[in-house]
């Protein structure tokens, strides 16, 4: 996958060439022009598409799970800005209020084997 600088140099790139065979095609028509400029339109979409930011990586999510007599209670997760937090109570492991709050990275609380945690809210910023 491409960066975002790189992206951004792509469609100034694109951006001129496309400006350069409308002047050309505007002044003198070919099919060879027309075939060009249509190339550059399609690929400017494409860079547009691609530096517009809206996929799934950027998406948040978290994940709580509670299996074999685990617990969770009273420990709300909050992810922002492409971060996940992920909360495993299990074999009798609780988490009781132990918010977690996430922004822009991962957190992870994990309590098994009859482990607890217990007041210690988790701030990854």
């Amino acid at each position: 996958m491409l960066g975002p600088k790189t992206v951004a140099a792509a469609g100034v790139g694109v951006s001129v060439a496309t400006g350069i065979v409308t002047n050309l095609i505007t002044s003198q028509w070919s099919w060879s022009l027309a075939a060009a400029l249509a190339v550059l339109v399609v690929a400017g979409v494409a860079i547009a598409v691609q530096s517009s930011g809206s996929g799934a990586p950027n998406r948040s999510r978290v994940h709580q799970r509670a299996n074999r007599h685990g617990l969770i209670s009273g420990s709300g997760a909050t992810a922002r800005d492409g971060a996940s937090v992920n909360q495993k109570a299990t074999r009798a492991g609780r988490i009781t209020d132990s918010p977690a709050l996430s922004r822009g990275s991962d957190a992870r609380q994990s309590a098994s084997r009859g482990g607890e945690i217990t007041n210690s809210p988790l701030d990854a910023s």
